[in-house]
């Protein structure tokens, strides 16, 4: 089955021929026909093995793309009203697979993402495009939405559907036919994007990746906030540092790790581990005044542990899974990360100028979050659980480190289950939901961390079995929907994967899990997708 799936696909690839050399200067001139209002800044050639860099690409999208395959690269502007603008660009290159894919942004983030449109083109032959969402800026900026309702909708979805209606059209006007099939493939805020274009428009793509998505986008903000500020507060008596956190980690590991059979830095449930960190207290025996916990710390733990829920008792948000104290520069520093406070301060409290955000009362707070959920500024929230629309005719993949430090892991459990309650169904026929143990946000960590997700350098092997975007297309086109996927870890996880394969997991289909039955602990065969007694939850 393997090898007719990867038959398949490099059939499909190999289909498509190459568009004539002058096709890419032509879209200065077809393209304004096929859309109007457009500014054009770019329609321009590059060779096989181009190394691509722009100094015109924002601080988090700057990092040179190198090998690319040869392709046509068009850009352009779109007005969306008299004082907003969209940025858009696609990559055509030359040996297309005839599908069309499009990458998402992180954060706050306005800029083309150039590194995955890089990946996107060259790792897997689509025709590939990317949207600065409507304004510059870097991950952790949401000034951009200032006295700005309409940038704000641009961000919160409209950037992103235009795009991929726009993107269509130039597909089309350069290589004569249509994609076969549109994919998206984001995680961050580009999960979020993936998923409110398929509740949205539910026929834009066919298949879509999200991980460790933003939907909640309130929700999210207010805890990112609130445990920055409110738990762990750089002025409070409860502040953990990162030398705490890894103080915190290590009693973590070793009374949890060897759970699921192996001693490996890895907790493949942490549900299962409830730790006790009386060892590390200032009123243990023989305690380390320098380096030792005091009574305030340990709840502070505790709560960044615990699940988010008001003064009156209303669960809000999931709050962080063992094991994430691991990224101890990560995790809850103390400094809310910007998207945070920036989206109470000038989107739900609409503040027209920069101002510090400062809210130090929990009640009032949380009146912020209704008043957040009741007016969903730019329209950014992406919890719509009915998408029978999308799951009747695409598939849908989303996947979540159990250590993520940015985003709660749960976030991702929660939507999956809010879909499936929402639609009184199991939905395993059309939507999957891959955790990865020991992952942090996106990538990174002791985790099999590379399964071919998108990211730029995430790739392993051209195998569905081993990469995520071929599985979504091998289960999109061909309907073998995944039953796993193995993930490697990099030998030199500082050079990643072309450093070598230290390990293999399989990464399983929630609420499954790998469990380990004997034989190599390096080997993905000596893995196998069990459903626990106790699944990890939301």
């Amino acid at each position: 089955m393997l090898v007719q799936a990867a038959s398949l696909l490099a059939l499909a690839a190999s289909a498509v021929a190459a568009p004539a050399p002058s096709a890419c200067s032509a879209l200065w001139q077809t393209a304004p026909k096929l859309i109007s209002n457009l500014t054009i800044y770019v329609a321009e050639s590059y060779p096989d093995n181009t190394t691509f860099s722009t100094p015109t690409a924002t601080t988090d999208y700057n990092t040179p793309v190198t090998n690319l395959s040869a392709f046509c690269r068009f850009g352009a502007y779109f007005n969306t009203s008299s004082n907003s603008r969209v940025q858009f660009e696609v990559w055509l290159p030359e040996d297309w697979n005839g599908r069309f894919a499009m990458v998402g942004n992180g954060g706050d983030a306005g800029g083309i993402n150039y590194p995955s449109l890089g990946a996107a083109m060259s790792g897997y032959q689509f025709a590939t495009s990317s949207t600065d969402t409507g304004h510059n800026g870097t991950s952790g900026d949401g000034t951009f939405a200032i006295n700005n309702p309409e940038s704000q909708i641009d961000f919160g979805w409209r950037a992103v559907h235009l795009t991929a209606v726009y993107s269509k059209l130039i597909i089309n006007a350069y290589y004569g036919s249509e994609a076969s099939n549109n994919y998206w493939i984001g995680c961050s805020s580009g999960g979020k994007q993936g998923l409110k274009e398929l509740q949205m428009f539910p026929d834009t793509f066919d298949g879509v990746i999200a991980g460790a998505a933003a939907q909640w986008w309130p929700h999210l903000n207010a805890q990112t906030y609130r445990v920055n500020a409110l738990v762990n507060g750089v002025n409070l008596t409860g502040h953990l540092t990162p030398a705490d956190y890894g103080a915190i980690n290590a009693v973590v590991l070793e009374q949890c790790d060897e759970l699921d059979g192996l001693k490996d830095g890895i907790i493949t449930n942490p549900d299962l581990c409830s730790p006790d960190l009386s060892s590390l207290s200032c009123s243990a025996t023989a305690a380390n005044a320098s380096s030792c916990l005091n009574d305030d710390q340990i709840e502070t733990m505790k709560t960044i542990w615990s699940d988010y829920s008001s003064t009156t008792g209303e669960w809000l948000f999931p709050g962080f899974k063992v094991g994430a104290e691991g990224f101890t520069t990560e995790l809850v520093s103390g400094t809310p990360y910007g998207p945070g406070p920036d989206y109470f301060n000038y989107q739900v409290l609409n503040n027209t100028a920069v101002t510090p955000f400062n809210i130090t009362n929990n009640v009032l707070f949380e009146g912020l979050i209704a008043l957040a959920d009741k007016t969903d500024p730019g329209q950014t929230n992406a919890i719509n659980g009915y998408i029978e629309p999308f799951l009747s005719r695409g598939k849908l993949i989303t996947f979540v480190g159990l250590a993520d430090y940015l985003i709660p892991t749960g976030s991702s459990l929660w939507y999956h289950s809010h879909v499936e309650e929402s639609l009184g169904r199991d939905v395993s026929d059309a939507y999957r939901l891959f955790t990865v143990p020991g992952m942090g946000h996106c990538a990174g960590g002791t985790a099999a961390q590379y399964f071919g997700n998108g990211r730029a350098g995430n790739k392993v092997a051209s195998d569905p079995k081993q990469d995520m975007v071929l599985a979504l297309i091998d289960w999109t086109e061909n309907g073998n929907a995944p039953e796993y996927i193995v993930g490697s870890q990099a030998v030199n996880t500082t050079v990643g994967i072309s450093s070598g394969i230290a390990f293999q997991r399989k990464l399983c289909p929630y609420p499954q899990e790998g469990v380990y039955i004997g034989g190599d602990a390096n080997s993905a065969d000596s893995f196998e997708c069990q459903t626990p007694k106790v699944p990890v939850g939301w």
